[in-house]
C-alpha cells in the first residue's frame, strides 16, 4: 500500500501472544503472557529513513543515509500529521503497539534495525496487567514521571531476534531511536484487557510449595543421605533457615510457568474482575 513516499505492507488479522510466562521474579515485568486478537493493519517494513522524514516534515534533505536517528514528540506529531490526510479516515496513523510489532515480526513482514530503539505507541508499563487484548496502544495515566515517555523495543545490536521492552523520553530526540508507522483500524468499542489483579492465593501456594520442595526438603535430606541423620534432628533450626533461604533465592530465576491469559479471561467494561495467576 503506497502512501505518499511510504510503502506499507499488510499484516493479516490474527492472534498473537505478548509477554512471558516464566515464573522467576526476574521475569515479573513481562508477565502475564496473554492472547491478543488483532484486526488486519498495515506497517512499514523498515523504520523511516532520513529521506522519508525530510520529505514528510518539509525539511531539507541532509547527507544522512539509512534510518532516521533521533525521535521526539514534536517529530512524531509532525510525521503523523503529514501522513494522516493521505489515508482513510477509519485508520489511525501512529507507531505500532507492542502487540502489532510482535504480530508483524511473526508474520515476517517487519525488518528490525540492529541496535535500534523502536518507538512504540504504548505508554510505559511495569508489567502487562491492564494491557489491551485487541492490539490497540496502551494508554498512560497522564501524570507522573513517565508521562513524557513512550514504550520502545530494544533490538540487540548483533542478533535481531533478541529484543527487550523499555521506555524512551519524548521531550528530546534520543540518539539511537527510530520511528516506524502503522495504519491500524480505529477502535471504537471498550477494550478487553488483561485482568488487573493477580491470583494472590495461587501465587502464595506456588511460592510455598516451591520453597518447600527446592529448599527445605533437600536441606534435611542431604545430611541424612550423607550419614548425619542425627544432625537433621539436632540442627533442625539451621537446616530450616538454610532451606528457606535457598528456596527464596531460587525464586529469582525459576518458578513453575504461569498460565497464559486467554481472550475469554480478559476484563471488559462493567465486567467482574477476574484473577489469573501472574
Amino acid at each position: 500500500m503506497k502512501v505518499g513516499p511510504l510503502t506499507f505492507a499488510k499484516v493479516k488479522a490474527g492472534t498473537t501472544h505478548v509477554g512471558d510466562n516464566r515464573g522467576g521474579w526476574i521475569h515479573a515485568g513481562q508477565r502475564p503472557r496473554h492472547e491478543v486478537r488483532l484486526p488486519a493493519f498495515y506497517v512499514l517494513e523498515s523504520p523511516l529513513s532520513a529521506e522519508d522524514v525530510a520529505s514528510l516534515s518539509g525539511l531539507e534533505k541532509g547527507e544522512q543515509k539509512g534510518a532516521h536517528d533521533g525521535v521526539d514528540a514534536a517529530l512524531l506529531q509532525r510525521i503523523c500529521a503529514a501522513v494522516r490526510p493521505l489515508v482513510d479516515e477509519g485508520l489511525e496513523v501512529r507507531p505500532p503497539s507492542l502487540a502489532e510489532w510482535t504480530m508483524a515480526r511473526e508474520s515476517g513482514v517487519l525488518k528490525p534495525k540492529q541496535g535500534a530503539l523502536e518507538v512504540l505507541a504504548d505508554a510505559p508499563f511495569s508489567n502487562h496487567r491492564g494491557a489491551p487484548m485487541d492490539g490497540r496502544p496502551r494508554q498512560g495515566s497522564g501524570h507522573g514521571p513517565l508521562m513524557e515517555q513512550l514504550a520502545c523495543i530494544e533490538v540487540h545490536p548483533h542478533k535481531i531476534t533478541a529484543t527487550a521492552t523499555s521506555s524512551v523520553p519524548m521531550d528530546r530526540p534520543l540518539p539511537g531511536t527510530v520511528l516506524r508507522l502503522v495504519l491500524s483500524p480505529k477502535r471504537t468499542t471498550p477494550p478487553r484487557t488483561v485482568p488487573k489483579q493477580a491470583d494472590r492465593a495461587a501465587n502464595i501456594r506456588i511460592e510455598a510449595l516451591s520453597t518447600l520442595l527446592i529448599g527445605v526438603v533437600p536441606s534435611f535430606l542431604i545430611p541424612v543421605v550423607r550419614g548425619f541423620g542425627s544432625y537433621a534432628l539436632e540442627g533442625w533450626a539451621n537446616l530450616l533457615f538454610g532451606g528457606l533461604v535457598a528456596g527464596f533465592v531460587t525464586g529469582a530465576v525459576w518458578r513453575p510457568r504461569r498460565p497464559t491469559v486467554r481472550w475469554e479471561d480478559g476484563e471488559v467494561q462493567d465486567d467482574v474482575e477476574r484473577s489469573v495467576s501472574q
